[in-house]
């Protein structure tokens, strides 16, 4: 039997959305608040408006027959996200305290997620869930990490791009000792703090990543090999900037680790390292492209 008219669908979806966001308006008022107040979660302001868009123009590009929800799939992110609630009232996490405002908001925020998705999957045919479930679970992304998981993250960048510089500045011929995340040169020490792990622009150029292999790769082990290229380029752009600074300072002057390529060199960095992410990209678009004419 088909779906209703999708255009009731819509409304029907965007009261059900209304009302979850009224039910989780304190949670979304903290998230507001976090993401104009931090670097790393700036980008949770954008991604409702991508996933909006994405579904549009998948909507726009693809002719999705008409088929019925199958709403026992919604009982599948409704049970993750009434688990989720659970996990948060079993916490100790207080929005108050502004070292548990990211837990806080990642039982909450990813819960309101789970029952949006749920809605869409009891409102929406299966085909049409298929066809738009990226641009739906793309909205995952406006969940905060846990701190747990943010701490380790930035140390599993912090140590990886710690120890390729280190061959780095050996390379340039710094004299360098290293105990753990410490470098010992004659004119400075410096260390690899949790700041040094990159993970805003990481977690920027993984999204960036996510959204260019959607809209223009359709091999699956592509799609994966190109955003995973995020963690390895990660690392050697924290690699470069530590090596750089390590060489100013052993070769001009102690002092330009105060300077003006330790405050503001991450955001040209990032842009360099964009480079290798377009040549993938364009390699591995041309390669299907051509894949494509054989076909046909």
């Amino acid at each position: 039997m088909p779906t209703k008219n999708p255009n009731t669908q819509l409304v029907i979806l965007a009261v059900a959305v209304g009302i979850l966001s009224l039910l989780f308006l304190t949670p979304l008022q903290y998230l507001w608040t976090l993401a104009r107040s931090s670097d790393l979660y700036s980008h949770v302001i954008l991604i409702p408006f991508v996933s909006i868009y994405l579904a549009w123009d998948t909507s726009r590009l693809k002719e999705i027959e008409p088929s019925s929800p199958r709403r026992t799939l919604a009982l599948i992110p409704l049970g993750i996200g009434l688990l989720s609630l659970f996990a948060f009232y079993r916490s100790s996490a207080n929005p108050l305290d502004p070292e548990q405002i990211e837990n806080y908001l990642a039982y909450s925020i990813f819960a309101y997620v789970c029952f949006i998705v749920a809605s869409i999957f009891t409102l929406f045919g299966v085909k049409t869930v298929r066809a738009q479930i990226f641009a739906i679970l793309f909205l995952i992304l406006i969940t905060p990490f846990p701190v747990a998981v943010r701490e380790g993250i930035q140390i599993f960048f912090q140590h990886t791009s710690a120890e390729v510089s280190y061959w780095g500045i050996k390379l340039i011929g710094v004299p360098i000792y290293r105990s753990g995340l410490i470098f010992e040169m004659p004119t400075i020490t410096m260390e690899v703090a949790p700041q040094c792990s990159g993970l805003r622009s990481s977690l920027v150029l993984f999204i960036t990543s996510l959204v260019a292999s959607f809209l223009f790769l359709k091999t699956p082990w592509k799609r994966a090999v190109f955003v995973s290229l995020f963690i390895p380029i990660g690392i050697i752009r924290n690699a470069i900037r530590i090596t750089v600074l390590a060489w100013q300072c052993y070769y001009i002057d102690p002092e330009m680790i105060h300077g003006w390529f330790h405050k503001q060199g991450g955001q040209p960095l990032f842009a360099v390292t964009l480079i290798p992410v377009f040549i993938v990209l364009w390699l591995f678009r041309r390669s299907e492209r051509k894949k494509e004419v054989e076909k046909t």
